[in-house]
């Protein structure tokens, strides 16, 4: 029966164990759950979802918009008599937002760390007489030198270009330069 709208079980039974730990406490991690019983549980979260959806939607619907809000949400629990999980629902959702805050302020943290080390990296490099023509990867490591490749320095510009295996394309065998034009001979037919 495993459809796209069926919940993952293996978060339906952590969610469970970890529930019936909080109620019994010591053991409480110990308990088994039935393939039927979690079945069960699974379709009542599905259909549960599903009420509170679309009683949501019409609460959405009734205030002239298109979009579920989360007050949509806790109208619709409110309008199916579910007013006791509001309180529960306020405080995971304020959680929520919290974290997102926080995650939101590290990552804007880490873009301007990156920024300020990237305006360091050319700082360097203009107080080193660079032109801007030494290309350094993220780290500061030069990569390429533009002015020592127009000069045909290649082992300067990158020393992983003398690393690389020769071309042998317009070479004899013996490794001469063939005129251009020759090539193999073609077969006989």
């Amino acid at each position: 029966m495993n459809t796209d709208s069926d919940l993952p079980r293996s978060n339906v039974r952590r969610i469970v164990k970890q529930k019936i730990t909080e109620l019994k406490g010591v053991g409480g991690s110990d308990i088994h759950l039935n393939r039927d019983a979690l079945t069960a549980l699974s379709e009542a979260c599905r259909v549960f979802i599903h009420l509170i959806s679309a009683t949501a939607n019409d609460v959405c619907l009734e205030n002239k918009r298109q979009t579920i809000s989360v007050d949509d949400v806790i109208g619709a629990l409110e309008d199916l008599e579910f007013g006791d999980l509001i309180a529960e629902l306020e405080g995971d959702i304020e959680g929520h937002r919290t974290d997102m805050r926080e995650r939101a302020k590290r990552r804007s943290e880490s873009i301007k760390k990156r920024k300020a080390q990237k305006a360091a990296e050319e700082l360097v490099n203009e107080e080193n007489g660079g032109d801007g023509d030494r290309q350094t990867d993220g780290n500061g490591i030069v990569v390429a030198d533009a002015p020592a490749v127009a000069a045909g320095n290649a082992e300067v510009a990158a020393p992983t270009a003398s690393a690389a295996p020769e071309s042998t394309a317009g070479k004899d065998a013996q490794g001469a330069a063939a005129p251009v034009g020759t090539g193999p001979e073609p077969m006989a037919e």
